[in-house]
């Protein structure tokens, strides 16, 4: 079964733009580590147990200055401040995301989307999943990609905020806003999922692909949280 995972909100400065989500929203963070691989720093946005917003920035120009592929792209994406540059979904059997990755050309290559691109937490531990299509193809299109998470390792939306950060408890998405109309959406889908088979409403705006907005349930309502699309390349 396929599932919304998380969204990847790329900003100029992670704790100025994480700080200002959580003060706009009510909703905690915590600090989600770095990525070695792309100089890239996170912190996390819990919107439900199994669901959260990533918010990243670049906190090591090194890999950009290297022509480090997703630094260069965040890189582009945040000069005029925050934006939805990812939006990410989660099956749950790697024969999923292997029929995912035919659908789309592509393979599941460990190599690549594998340990050596996790992000590194502060407690010592390794963030660890496969992906297809990998980030630097689907996410400048403003398509989903597609994640596995081997194991049964906690999900990084269950983890406790930082104490006095928000008060407000998510529950999981009511409804996503994206591009594009319901044929696009399906079609990139293909047979693995379809759009009504997820637990939320999704809007379609018919503008560029992406996403644009979602609304998020919570212990005080529907809380909309909204930032411009990624600028498709």
């Amino acid at each position: 079964m396929i599932h919304f995972d998380h969204v990847c909100m790329a900003a100029p400065n992670v704790y100025e733009s994480t700080f200002r989500l959580s003060q706009e929203t009510g909703l905690g963070n915590y600090d989600g580590g770095f990525f070695p691989l792309y100089g890239i720093g996170h912190r996390v946005v819990p919107l439900a147990p199994d669901i959260y917003i990533e918010v990243e920035s670049l906190i090591d120009r090194r890999p950009l200055a290297q022509g480090q592929p997703l630094a260069a792209f965040m890189d582009r994406q945040t000069r005029e401040g925050d934006r939805f540059v990812g939006w990410c979904l989660r099956s749950d059997t790697l024969e999923e995301l292997e029929a995912f990755a035919a659908h789309h050309g592509t393979v599941v290559d460990q190599a690549t989307t594998g340990k050596n691109a996790g992000r590194q937490m502060m407690d010592g531990t390794r963030g660890f999943a496969l992906q297809a299509p990998s980030a630097t193809t689907a996410w400048p299109m403003g398509k989903p990609n597609l994640y596995f998470k081997p194991g049964s390792g906690v999900h990084a939306g269950s983890l406790p905020v930082v104490p006095g950060s928000g008060r407000v408890v998510g529950r999981g998405l009511e409804w996503i806003e994206i591009g594009e109309d319901h044929h696009a959406f399906a079609a990139w889908l293909g047979d693995v999922a379809t759009p009504s088979g997820f637990p939320f409403e999704v809007r379609y705006n018919g503008g560029a692909p992406g996403l644009y907005a979602m609304g998020v349930r919570s212990d005080e309502g529907v809380i909309e949280i909204r930032r411009p699309s990624v600028l498709v390349e």
